[in-house]
């Protein structure tokens, strides 16, 4: 009888000593990256973290000695080759954003079974306002399964270097390292409820207003994150230029300060203040399939297929049409009832899932994806008597 394989592999070690040496380099250039080390003395753990920037994972990887396998959103594995290349150096594990994926709890398993540690981000999500966000209740029961030591890293400095919305990194601080260890006495005994408040209290960061930092382009495709304008209230008029944001329908305009706040005679002074206004008018929106489109725009519809790390294009220039109970791209109508989950990957790109098939929209530059999320949580909410959660 054949052996079966383990997850983890000789190899890894050492791409995981260049990823580090690699990866350490561009981050103390790029974002002055200082990280304070942590002894694992041997043990395993399940690290945590919370999301600021693009290499998160690498940024706690650059605090230890030996690699812990992290979770990743299935978008990683849709780019072909380079798809290939991560999971022959790095093994990452597979994870469907904005569902209950069970065959990534299993692999999770399997891993610490073999001696190995675990790393996932419990927000799923990069913050768009600098303000650790939703976390899944789901975790503590991970948490419990595992029954490892619980390591929350914290960065910090990360939304005003690289925000999730913007290109281009600015001139700034991160730091990172490891907060405080939670034990598997100190939580066995709480009860899930009590465990998941435990890890929100451990992971919460409000960098909303974050140290200063220094760009041209504060404001870079700002639009990506907020849609609905806080003076008139219409989508669709956002546009970002320089450290300039304005709506072109009643032609209100900001600044953008090096601490990330708008001109004080602005509706709102921070990101975080925007979309606070932003949800409130999301929460807003009756469920009515006759009234007019949300918002149009033109679109690419893509298919992503895990299994062999292609996207095949449905439609390559399509009308999106939003509307409060469905999407339409083209002649297609994607009915909210049934779409299981929709989250935003990455900067600007909107995955949606039904009938077993991942979709995915793209566009330009300032494609917002938030907007279809947001509106599609507020139908589940509506539908479902939700908690008001709308999706980030």
């Amino acid at each position: 009888m054949a052996k079966k394989k383990t997850w983890s592999r000789r190899r890894h070690a050492f791409y995981y000593k260049l990823s580090c040496l690699l990866v350490g380099l561009y981050v103390a250039l790029k974002y002055r990256y200082r990280g304070e080390k942590f002894d694992e003395g041997g043990r395993q753990y399940l690290y945590i973290y919370n999301h600021q920037t693009p290499l998160d994972q690498h940024l706690l990887y650059l605090s230890l000695k030996r690699q812990p396998y992290t979770v990743a959103s299935e978008d990683l594995f849709t780019m072909g080759f380079i798809s290939s290349i991560i999971r022959h150096t790095q093994a990452p594990i597979p994870f469907k954003k904005s569902e209950n994926d069970f065959a990534a709890v299993k692999t999770c398993v399997r891993i610490v079974k073999e001696g190995r540690s675990i790393a996932l981000s419990p927000e799923g999500n990069r913050t768009f306002t600098g303000v650790t966000g939703y976390i899944k209740p789901s975790v503590a029961k991970l948490i419990k399964l595992l029954r490892l030591p619980v390591a929350v890293f914290i960065i910090r400095g990360g939304y005003g270097v690289i925000p999730r919305y913007a290109d281009k990194v600015r001139k700034g601080r991160v730091t990172g390292g490891i907060s405080r260890v939670i034990e598997y006495e100190e939580y066995k005994d709480l009860t899930d409820e009590q465990l998941y408040e435990l890890i929100c209290q451990s992971m919460y960061v409000d960098e909303s207003v974050p140290q200063p930092v220094k760009s041209r382009r504060r404001a870079e495709f700002m639009e990506r994150a907020v849609y609905v304008c806080p003076s008139c209230g219409k989508t669709g008029g956002i546009q970002s230029r320089g450290n300039e944001i304005r709506c072109t329908h009643c032609g209100i305009s900001a600044t953008v300060d090096e601490r990330m706040r708008f001109s004080e005679n602005f509706p709102v002074r921070t990101v975080l203040e925007w979309t606070e206004k932003q949800n409130e008018w999301v929460n807003a929106l009756e469920i009515d399939p006759l009234a007019h489109a949300i918002s149009t725009e033109k679109v690419m519809l893509r298919a992503l297929d895990r299994q062999n790390g292609k996207k095949d294009v449905l439609a390559k220039e399509a009308e999106a049409r939003l509307f409060t109970d469905r999407l339409e791209v083209g002649d297609r109508v994607f009915a909210f009832s049934d779409v299981r989950a929709m989250t935003v990957c990455g900067r600007k790109r909107l995955d949606f899932y039904l009938d077993g098939k991942t979709y995915q929209l793209t566009a330009g530059n300032c494609f917002c994806a938030l907007k279809y999320v947001n509106v599609y949580y507020n139908y589940k909410n509506k539908k479902e008597n939700g908690d008001g959660f709308l999706g980030i």
